[in-house]
């Protein structure tokens, strides 16, 4: 009985739902049981337990939980108590506690994580050891929910270490630590190695020797969705369209519509990728009817209003789309809410609504820039996990064999204790260099991201107000023409700024796309020439994206400050003794005081400095800014010139 309430503790809130369906009609009876005054608290307290498996995620739940924990507290305050009853009072109190952290985890409470500890030393004080590592992987889930990683790792391996020691005994709980391996490497983008543990998990309930249990089906339900997913994460769609199929036979089989729905809805989305339109579109109907919650209708109708947009059924798209942000709303699902908002903008604009247009395409791009700054922040933290799940596996893998060479005769230690030494030197390299590495990691890689991600905001939403300020000022071609520019530029700039480097060619291409937006925006006062050394291989020259335009916009303010007559952009980029060089030159007021001295103001300005100066490796390394002088000596423009690191790829 005690097992019982801890196994099902976060295993997935699909799972819950399956208790709903056992021995529903014996709830009443039980009720009328525990009613009776004479009966003994040990045998209420049993019953109590029954009633609570039968009323999972149901409020009244709730009310036979607390009446379970004050039974158990009201016993174990009593004197002169038995041993045998007091470690049942006190596993009675555990499994409150345990019921408890369920609700508050429900609840989105983080109070959960206090309780399940209470329940785990209680667990331990009677040395119910069982309970306790069964407790322990329920509380790796809970950490994993809160992104510290490390400690579940810490929880995953601790119960495993344990179960392993009765296999046939605690497949369940062997098969529960597999599975929040599997989530958790999945969760890291390791997919070949979820696709690994999620497959041990399901290896381990097939074993059961009786006959498997509704959970045990629902548990290989939601592996076999989890495995599908991540197949279709690594485009293997064969795979991932067996795996999905598998998990609806195995939810029809049950009547779980939960299961039911984001398995049709997978098995949607494999049509859509194939342009199999008419299917998928039958396949997330039928998911969007039978989902049970806000998250599974969301996702559906999001992939139903891509079907649609495919089709060409443009009113049919918005209205789904529309649902389907509604039903996303209290979700955490920023891919899906992002989708939406883009296929929004493709149809706003489809339809000449440009206002629209543009109010969707700010929503898609607030989503994307807060996830790939939040992407930069984790990257280190992902490339120092994935050390620590290794070291975890290196040190429980050493355990074990230590446990079987001393079994062995006085040769197999002897080999063991070399093989262990072997492996210990090769820790020991492997944790130099993996330092390193994130040392190295730390000052180049996610800084130039977290600076990329920086900059590319502030020139994208500035434009966007430029574009507004078009709409207002009722310029509407203006604003169309604009409009079709800028998005293809932001393409663009979303799509490189993913990328450490880029070639010169789709540099330059990004460059003359922006002159030539600003040339519509300041209603063509100037020219611009773009010049490259015919040495230059535009092709095979990579270099980091996004490094010019900042200079080439403070050169257009300059080029048109207090000027009344036509401003001139000249941008020169030149390959000197193998050095590549970027040089621009304005025909404007020139640079004051200040400005040559290195006192500019501009966010963007200083971020791509700093990125410069981080890929260049050079303490020496300068941006040279000076004045142009006319014939008569009076200033007539400034230039600026610098060296950009690149790569050949030959």
């Amino acid at each position: 009985m005690y097992r019982v309430i801890t196994k099902i503790s976060f295993l997935t809130l699909s799972l819950f739902c399956t208790l709903k369906a056992t021995a529903q009609s014996d709830v009443d009876s039980l009720k009328a049981i525990i009613a009776n005054p004479k009966l003994h608290d040990t045998t209420r307290l049993n019953n109590i337990a029954l009633i609570i498996e039968n009323l999972y995620q149901n409020n009244e739940a709730d009310v036979y939980t607390n009446l379970m924990g004050s039974i158990a507290r009201k016993n174990l305050a009593k004197k002169e108590l038995s041993p045998i009853l007091h470690k049942r009072y006190t596993m009675y109190l555990a499994a409150y506690y345990n019921n408890v952290s369920i609700q508050l985890e429900d609840k989105g409470d983080q109070r959960a994580l206090d309780y399940l500890n209470k329940s785990i030393n209680l667990y331990r004080s009677v040395e119910a050891n069982d309970e306790v590592y069964t407790s322990i992987v329920s509380k790796g889930l809970l950490l994993s929910r809160r992104k510290r990683y490390r400690e579940a790792i810490d929880c995953y391996f601790t119960a495993l270490k344990y179960f392993e020691k009765n296999t046939e005994e605690n497949v369940d709980g062997i098969s529960y630590v597999y599975t929040n391996l599997g989530v958790l490497y999945g969760e890291q983008g390791q997919w070949h190695t979820a696709i690994n543990y999620l497959k041990k998990s399901i290896d381990r309930i097939n074993r059961k020797k009786p006959k498997l249990t509704v959970e045990d089906d629902l548990q290989k339900c939601l592996m076999y969705y989890n495995i599908g997913s991540a197949y279709i994460t690594l485009k293997d769609y064969a795979q991932a369209r067996i795996n999905f199929n598998a998990a609806l036979l195995l939810s029809k089989k049950h009547n779980q519509n939960s299961f039911s729905s984001f398995s049709l809805g997978k098995l949607g989305v494999i049509d859509l990728h194939f342009k199999r339109l008419a299917e998928a579109e039958k396949k997330l109907i039928k998911a969007t009817e039978i989902a049970e919650t806000g998250e599974a209708k969301g996702f559906t109708l999001a992939y139903l209003g891509d079907v649609y947009f495919e089709m060409k059924e443009y009113q049919k798209a918005q209205a789904v789309l529309k649902q389907a942000l509604i039903s996303l709303k209290l979700s955490r699902r920023e891919d899906l809410k992002a989708k939406a908002y883009e296929l929004l903008y493709k149809i706003s604009k489809i339809n000449g609504d440009y206002k629209e247009a543009v109010s969707m395409l700010e929503l898609y791009n607030s989503i994307q820039d807060s996830t790939k700054t939040e992407e930069a922040k984790n990257e280190l933290k992902q490339q120092q996990l994935e050390y620590d799940y290794e070291k975890k596996e290196l040190n429980y893998r050493l355990e074990s064999q230590k446990k079987t060479a001393a079994k062995n005769n006085m040769l197999i230690g002897l080999s063991s204790v070399v093989f262990l030494l072997l492996i210990g030197a090769y820790f020991l390299y492997r944790n130099y260099r993996q330092k390193q590495a994130i040392s190295n990691f730390e000052k180049n890689e996610l800084n130039q991201k977290m600076l990329l991600s920086q900059m590319n905001p502030h020139f994208i939403f500035n434009s966007i107000d430029n574009i507004q300020s078009l709409i207002y000022n009722k310029q509407d071609n203006d604003a169309i023409n604009y409009l079709t520019k800028f998005s293809k530029l932001t393409r663009q700039i979303l799509e490189n700024s993913t990328e450490n480097y880029i070639t010169l060619s789709e540099e330059l291409n990004m460059i003359d796309n922006y002159l030539t937006i600003q040339q519509l925006l300041y209603n063509n006062k100037f020219d611009f020439t773009l010049q490259v050394d015919e040495t230059i291989n535009a092709e095979m020259i990579l270099i980091a994206p996004m490094l010019t335009q900042p200079f080439i916009e403070n050169a257009i303010k300059h080029g048109l400050k207090n000027k009344s007559e036509k401003g001139l952009i000249k941008i020169h980029f030149k390959l000197e003794e193998n050095r590549l060089f970027f040089e621009i030159s304005d025909n404007g007021e020139g640079f004051s005081t200040n400005e040559k001295t290195g006192e500019n103001k501009s966010l963007a300005m200083k971020i791509t400095k700093e990125r410069l100066r981080n890929m260049s490796n050079k303490s020496d390394f300068e941006i040279k800014t000076e004045n142009i002088f006319d014939d008569n000596n009076l200033v007539s423009g400034a230039k600026v010139l610098f060296e950009i690191p690149y790569i050949y790829e030959n």
